[in-house]
């Protein structure tokens, strides 16, 4: 991957843009759009970009807004802000802070969430810690170790916005090791279950065991 072209460089300061194509690296510093799909060593943007293509990226970094129009692949994803990509996300460390939006699956070895986003597919990662500052949403969530929390400022938070509860919604939740907070599910299944405060779940499916805060509202339990 990567190996025609790598010396190629692009960069955009103020408002500008550049074709698709195989790069060593990308930055964009103001306002910047992709023409096509892109591969790059190294892709920074600061400010707003587009991309109108597929994206893969060894690293990629983010401050401000960007639109990705196809898939996305990064070895090593960090956001700051807010990101949209039409098709799927897969990656090896994906970090977001802010707001992400993914139209297919989203599959990482690490996934960290700070923030809100919505996964219209599959979430899918080996370690995933989502601490909620927003609406977070997924069709399906599946991992090893499973950790959901809410933001100590998403109470203050929620004075102020509008967009909706400061929690997680899922129809299922499989993984082996979970832990849960102000989580809504249809079914949780795992190995070994914890549930937290504003925990609302339909049925519960633990092999080993189950641990539930009295606030945790579960509908039906089931030893596997």
């Amino acid at each position: 991957m990567m190996e025609h072209g790598a010396k190629r460089k692009v960069t955009i300061t103020g408002t500008g843009s550049t074709s698709g194509g195989i790069f060593h690296s990308v930055k964009i510093m103001g306002e910047g759009q992709v023409n096509g799909a892109m591969e790059s060593e190294i892709f920074r943007s600061t400010g707003t970009c587009s991309v109108k293509g597929d994206l893969k990226t060894k690293q990629y970094r983010q401050m401000g807004e960007t639109s990705i129009e196809g898939d996305l692949y990064s070895n090593r994803l960090n956001v700051l802000g807010q990101i949209g990509v039409t098709g799927s996300l897969r990656g090896g460390t994906v970090k977001i802070s802010g707001q992400l939006d993914v139209g297919g699956e989203c599959e990482a070895e690490f996934f960290q969430a700070k923030g809100g986003f919505h996964v219209h597919g599959l979430l899918n990662a080996e370690k995933m810690v989502i601490r909620t500052f927003g609406p977070c949403h997924a069709k399906e969530i599946g991992g090893g170790n499973i950790s959901v929390r809410q933001s100590k400022l998403a109470e203050m938070k929620q004075w102020f916005s509008k967009k909706g509860p400061m929690e997680l919604t899922a129809e299922t939740i499989e993984g082996d090791q979970i832990y849960l907070e102000y989580t809504n599910a249809d079914i949780v299944r795992g190995s070994t279950i914890i549930l937290g405060p504003g925990c609302r779940i339909g049925q519960v499916e633990y092999r080993q065991s189950l641990r539930k805060n009295k606030h945790a509202i579960v509908n039906a339990e089931k030893k596997l």
